[in-house]
């Protein structure tokens, strides 16, 4: 699907199903905030929930795809790597962090808002902050992938197990699937082999 011979692809189709969260939810919580009345805010609030907790749940999701997607390609051996957009790029730490930073502190505002807006309690997942942390750790030990040209080259965190042959096709397999139904979240089903 996404090997050729010496090449493997840089993403082999997650960030599709992805969008950048901080501006998404930028544009959600104008929309809130056009309202002055509290009712109205909480009214829109509600309708956007489903939307804002997908979008939440799609960015763990294409860490977690990221992540498996490095173990599986550094398995294959020393690969040249295709469709690297940081290639060449100057590396940034704190612009590099910005989004990931973003996230991970967004689940904290997400658990204030649906208490205050919806009166529910939305329980963080522990898995997500451990996700997002490990992609923060893997962004910056990688600089952001401005180097990356082969497989060698690719820095996995180093709490990574290293998967069996058997679990190595499992993650190959379950990432082919998440491409095609778009539920990234769907990964947490094989992140257990290297996490």
């Amino acid at each position: 699907m996404t090997t050729t011979e010496k090449i493997v692809k840089f993403d082999p189709g997650i960030a599709q199903h992805t969008t950048i969260l901080s501006i998404s939810l930028e544009y959600i919580y104008q929309g809130i905030n056009k309202f002055k009345n509290l009712g109205q805010k909480k009214m829109k609030f509600k309708m956007n929930y489903p939307q804002i907790i997908n979008m939440v749940d799609n960015n763990v999701g294409f860490c977690m795809g990221s992540l498996l997607w490095a173990v599986y390609i550094k398995s294959l051996g020393n690969l040249g790597i295709e469709g690297n957009p940081c290639f060449g790029d100057t590396f940034n730490e704190s612009e590099t962090v910005e989004e990931i930073e973003y996230s991970i502190n967004y689940l904290n505002q997400l658990k204030k808002d649906a208490k205050y807006y919806l009166g529910v309690d939305y329980e963080i997942n522990p898995l997500y902050i451990d996700v997002l942390n490990l992609y923060r750790e893997f962004l910056i030990k990688n600089k952001n992938f401005v180097n990356t040209k082969t497989t060698n080259d690719l820095i996995l965190p180093e709490s990574f197990k290293k998967p069996s042959e058997k679990e190595l096709e499992q993650i190959n397999s379950k990432i082919e699937e998440v491409i095609k139904s778009g539920k990234l979240l769907d990964l947490t089903e094989v992140f257990s082999y290297v996490n």
